[in-house]
């Protein structure tokens, strides 16, 4: 785990109407937004921080971006009812465990706060939540995690036929569990061929994925290809790959971050992977939360700051679609 923070920072983003308000005498009141990722440390949601705190200088709010430092759910609970007691105005999750917190939103809601989750969701019905910020729709990620795999195993002139693994985080994560059936019922459908393996579940640790994942090289001669689906594991099966030099037999694909997965793509270990923009995802995700602490959002298409025709459906509003890195594109981002 890299750079470990403080817990409880807090930004205060004073826009130029409360500054003009506070020289005539009279300072109103800014909401209060506890925005919380899995846990804290790990490049992914540094940069999902990065465009939250972007979003609050914008809009003038006050943010406390914190979580825990190991992916619990228990310690997210802790936190929570910490921000209830001091009476922060917006919660907004990332949850460890969809099942686990929903209780927990559903008494902050209760209480009077709003309640949004992003980046994974919490159970629906059982949390109250009012929204969830998603970075894209589940079945598109699952779809194009598998048709890549596919596309480049055929690149290489061989057949699809041989064992699959995906190296997955944690086992409740929501978001990687959705995307992993998505996965398996595309190759179901469309690859029956492809023989899927029992996922891994190393948790968010880099160590421990690539000890995973060097173990199964071992355990499936006939490994054709690997999928890390978290910004951790992604980059831990490459290596685990690369130090046993087989990245001429098994096509290493997922879900990383560019900066973490830079030197994989440049080295050729990688050819492409998917992601979207986390930045972004942490942006939206403040205007997401301005918007239902000032009213509420219906269905549609909505601005949200510098992001443009944002869709918003049913308890849901979607980043965008996927994206795909490569070693053409990959240096123009820095995330």
């Amino acid at each position: 785990m890299q750079g470990r923070k403080k817990l409880g920072t807090v930004h205060v983003f004073p826009a130029v109407p409360l500054i003009i308000a506070i020289l005539l005498g009279c300072t109103p009141e800014n909401d209060r937004i506890g925005m919380m990722p899995k846990l804290i440390g790990i490049s992914y949601f540094e940069a999902t921080e990065q465009g939250a705190e972007e979003a609050a200088r914008e809009l003038g709010l006050k943010l406390i971006y914190d979580g825990p430092t190991e992916a619990r759910s228990e310690d997210q609970i802790k936190i929570i009812n910490g921000w209830l007691a001091q009476g922060v105005d917006v919660i907004a999750v990332a949850p460890n465990d969809p099942e686990a917190i929903s209780q927990t939103l559903h008494n902050a809601k209760k209480v009077g706060a709003t309640v949004l989750t992003w980046d994974t969701d919490a159970n629906p019905e059982r949390s109250g939540r009012q929204m969830f910020v998603n970075q894209a729709p589940n079945d598109e990620i699952g779809y194009v995690l598998v048709d890549v795999m596919v596309e480049g195993v055929l690149a290489r002139g061989e057949s699809l036929e041989g064992d699959y693994l995906i190296v997955s985080g944690t086992e409740t994560a929501a978001n990687q569990n959705v995307w992993m059936k998505y996965i398996r019922s595309r190759v179901t459908e469309k690859y029956p061929q492809m023989n899927l393996l029992q996922h891994l579940t190393p948790g968010e640790d880099h160590q421990e994925a690539q000890a995973q994942t060097a173990e199964a090289l071992g355990a499936h001669p006939d490994l054709k290809g690997i999928w890390g689906i978290t910004s951790v594991s992604l980059p831990a099966a490459a290596k685990a790959v690369r130090d046993a030099n087989k990245a001429d037999q098994i096509y290493v694909t997922g879900l990383s971050l560019p900066d973490m997965m830079r030197e994989y793509i440049h080295d050729g270990t990688v050819q492409q992977f998917v992601l979207w923009n986390a930045v972004d995802l942490g942006y939206l995700t403040v205007h997401v939360a301005h918007r239902l602490r000032a009213g509420s959002l219906d269905q549609g298409a909505y601005d949200m700051g510098r992001l443009k025709g944002i869709e918003v459906r049913e308890g849901e509003v979607i980043l965008g679609p996927p994206l795909i890195f490569n070693s053409e594109n990959i240096d123009a981002f820095s995330f």
